[in-house]
This record gives structure tokens, sequence and C-alpha cells, in this order.
């Protein structure tokens, strides 16, 4: 059995049910490794353990740093290290590259697993990789140059930005790999099972940190209000940010007949609520600015929830060219796309969705590229 060892020391309890404690859970779960997150220990307790990723490991390690290097790390390699046949670390920071140079120097033939977790706009914006200018970033730069041949996978998330990367870094091609972020199908599932088209009702979703800047909800408010939303309800769903506070009150003031149509719900913790109100629901709506991937529409279109969404990294990915959603870029456009399909049964769409979200889109799946590229 190998070990498959992550190594991300902000680790919280949430995170296992991200992709920090997915991808090791199933490779573990999945593909028989045997797993293990080492991390400093932020929590008293990690709940997730008992029954979201039964099976993982988790490794503490005490948080003694050097600047941005972690010391712990360091000696948890030196000891660790030749017993490591896959060692997963997060972004492209002169942490990771240092981590990685001592991986590899201790266990030349272990496999050094790069998950990058960077949009596309990023890569634009430094053409590349890694960002020029200041001193810290040529730092940066040296080590990635210096540790790059040692480093046997470096996956990223979204088809655009794989292009990129195998064109403008061809020398490193067979490096990269194309490897989408997803969800434990099956787990939400069996939390919250998937209702029939029928079983819905005429509700458009939006899930996030309501009046967030980045998360641009105001457009959303600025399409509603344009609407006869005849029977429909806009239910905003997340924690809302105090500034935000002052635009829900002028959009009542200015729409009070909207008070019974357009609710903030605040944030939804408990997983099986969230997950049977995707259910519920027939349109989710992202009006971000940018995310650095997107996985509540994932979520949205497992459930059978016709997607849109402003153009994100991740967009034509997420909604197979327009396929099975439609991208916006403002409020115009949003107002034009949810009168067209509130006015229309999206039977044929949910399912589309549904199926396009479990084959492209379910950590089994995706991960099983992982399995054969580290076996290959």
């Amino acid at each position: 059995m190998k070990n498959f060892v992550t190594i991300f020391e902000k680790t919280e309890n949430i995170h296992l049910i991200k992709d920090v404690g997915q991808i090791p859970y199933i490779m573990h779960k999945k593909f028989g490794y045997d797993a293990t997150i080492v991390t400093v220990k932020n929590e008293k307790i990690y709940d997730y353990l008992e029954d979201e990723v039964k099976g993982l490991k988790m490794r503490f390690i005490p948080k003694v740093k050097f600047g941005s290097i972690s010391l712990s790390v360091i000696w948890y390699l030196l000891f660790h290290a030749k017993n490591i046949d896959v060692l997963h670390l997060f972004h492209h920071r002169e942490r990771t590259y240092v981590y990685f140079w001592v991986y590899k120097l201790l266990n030349p033939s272990g496999v050094a697993y790069l998950k990058s977790d960077m949009g596309y706009k990023g890569l634009i914006n430094h053409n590349g990789l890694l960002p020029k200018g200041r001193l810290k970033y040529k730092l940066r730069s040296w080590l990635f140059y210096k540790v790059i041949d040692k480093i046997n996978i470096i996956s990223i998330e979204t088809k655009n930005s794989y292009d990129f990367l195998v064109s403008h870094y061809p020398q490193y091609k067979e490096k990269f790999l194309y490897l989408s972020n997803a969800l434990n199908i099956e787990r939400f599932y069996a939390l919250s099972p998937l209702k029939k088209y029928e079983e819905k009702e005429n509700i458009v979703l939006t899930v996030g940190r309501i009046g967030a800047p980045e998360k641009d909800n105001q457009m959303l408010l600025d399409a509603v209000e344009k609407l006869d939303l005849e029977g429909w309800k806009v239910l905003f769903v997340g924690p809302i940010e105090p500034a935000f506070q002052k635009n829900i009150e002028a959009f009542y003031d200015k729409n009070p007949n909207l008070r019974g149509s357009v609710e903030f719900i605040g944030p939804i913790y408990e997983r099986q609520k969230l997950f049977d109100l995707y259910s519920r629901s027939k349109i989710f709506c992202l009006t971000s600015v940018e995310e650095s991937f997107g996985f509540v529409l994932i979520e949205a279109m497992a459930y059978g929830n016709y997607i849109v969404t402003t153009p994100i990294s991740s967009a034509k990915d997420l909604t197979a060219d327009e396929k099975v959603g439609e991208i916006i870029s403002d409020a115009d456009a949003l107002s034009k796309t949810l009168e067209k399909r509130m006015k229309c049964e999206m039977e044929r769409e949910s399912e589309e969705a549904v199926r396009y979200a479990q084959a492209n889109f379910d950590w089994t799946i995706v991960l099983k590229k992982l399995d054969q590229r580290i076996n290959g």
C-alpha cells in the first residue's frame, strides 16, 4: 500500500470536506492509498474524521517557523520522507518549493505532486505561474526553476489554465495535469437525496458571503427588480456583510412588493439542510467578479440546478461551454436570462446538469487521472 501524504499546515475541520481533505481521503477510499494529512492542530476536535473522511489519518506537528518556512515540516520530512510514496502540497510558494527540495533530496524516487490552486486570470496577470517585480517574487522564481525538475505532477483546475501553461512552459508540459476540483457526490446524495424535477420549487438560489465586494450580489438585486417573479422566490444564503445591509434596505424601500419574494436566509451551516435547498431549487446564480474555482456551482449542478454565472475562470468548464448553463456579464443580461428560464420548463436541462456534474466533477472520476499518472 502506497503512502499518500498531504501537508497543509492550516488544516481546520472544514478543510476535511474541501479539496485539502477530500483528495487524500478519496485516494485512500477509492484507490487504496494509506493517506495522511500533516498539519498544525488548529482545532480541538476534527469531527469530520468520524464520518465524512473515515479512514483518513491526521498527524499533528508543532508550529515552529523560520519566516514562512515551517521547521516542523522540514523536521517531519527528514524523518519520514523515505516512507512517503506521494507528497502532496498546495500553492506556488517559496516554502512549497523548499519542502519539495528536501523531500526529493531524501527520496528521489518519490512522487512530488503540487496542486496549483490558481485561476486563469491570475496566470494571465502574472504571465505565468510566478508574479513579477518584488524581491520576494524573484526568490520564488529562483526556487521554482531550481526545483521544477524534481516536481513530478503539477495539476491545474481549469482547461484554459492548463492550455496556457502547456503553451507557456512547453519544456514542462509532461508535468502538467488538468485536474478539476470536484465533490464527493455519493456522500452528498447520502446526506440529501436528489429530487425529481417535479419535486423542485420555483427558487433562484445564490450561496456565499453575501455583500462581499468580490461576490457582487448587487448585480442579482439589480436584475431581480426588473422581473415579474410570478410565484418565484430568490434566496440569498450566507453570512451578510454589515456594509451590505444598507443595500438590502434600499432594495426593499424601492421594491416593497418584493419583500416576500426576495429573502436573505443567512448562513446554513448544517450540510444536509443546505443540500436540501440545492435540491429544491431550479436555478443557481453566481455573480462573482472572480472565484478561485466556484465549488457552489458544482454543488448546485449535482442537484439539477440550471447554472447562470459570470465569466469566472472556471465558467466554461462548469457550463460545458454554456451547454448546461449560461455565462452573463451584467445585470441586464442576467435579468433577461432569468426571465427566459423562469418562463419555461427545464426538466431536460436539470437532468443534463446532473449527468454533467456526475461525469466530470466527482472526486472519484477526477482523481482516477491522478492515480494513473502516479502509477504510470
